[in-house]
């Protein structure tokens, strides 16, 4: 069996991901349970850097996924694209990456805009009803998220074929 080097940059590109998805996913916990705003204030602040390591391993999973395309299929008879669970767990990926540019990051700012105001006593009368429907959608985002890297997990182990970095 020879496995490439672009496989193994690929394992390490989703051990980032997952990391960030977890790391973030633990700050979003600490984040509704504190009750000090300063506190959660800061929270958000390390959230958002904890979210700046997404777009790297986006970018390492994107481009050894190709790598680990051509190695598989450059010596088969097939098109990728004719294996479904290659092309399922690619639109999964579409979809992870653009969820988590789109709507996570909005979120995310729209809920440190309002705890700075009430933070600086001038949120609007509806800010804690606000609070509570953006952690309800942060909390949503974060299920989306693991349900997705979950799947391309799935996808990646119990696939048709062997991974495409392995021969």
């Amino acid at each position: 069996m020879r496995v490439s080097i672009s496989f193994y940059l690929h394992l390490l590109g989703f051990g980032l991901a997952a990391a960030a998805l977890a790391g973030s996913f633990v700050l979003e916990r600490k984040f509704r349970s504190e009750q000090d705003l300063n506190v959660k204030l800061y929270i958000g602040g390390l959230s958002r850097t904890m979210g700046l390591l997404s777009p790297f391993a986006v970018l390492l999973l994107l481009i050894t996924g190709i790598g680990n395309i051509f190695n598989r299929y450059a010596a088969l008879s097939i098109e990728w694209y004719q294996e479904g669970w290659l092309a399922a767990k690619i639109i999964s990926f579409v979809i992870l990456t653009l969820n988590g540019m789109i709507y996570g990051p909005r979120i995310s700012r729209s809920r440190t805009k309002l705890v700075r105001s009430l933070y600086e006593n001038s949120a609007p009368a509806n800010a804690d009803k606000a609070l509570a429907s953006l952690n309800h959608q942060m909390a949503l985002f974060y299920v989306v998220q693991s349900t997705l890297l979950l799947i391309i997990v799935y996808l990646s182990l119990f696939g048709t074929a062997k991974h495409p970095g392995s021969f």
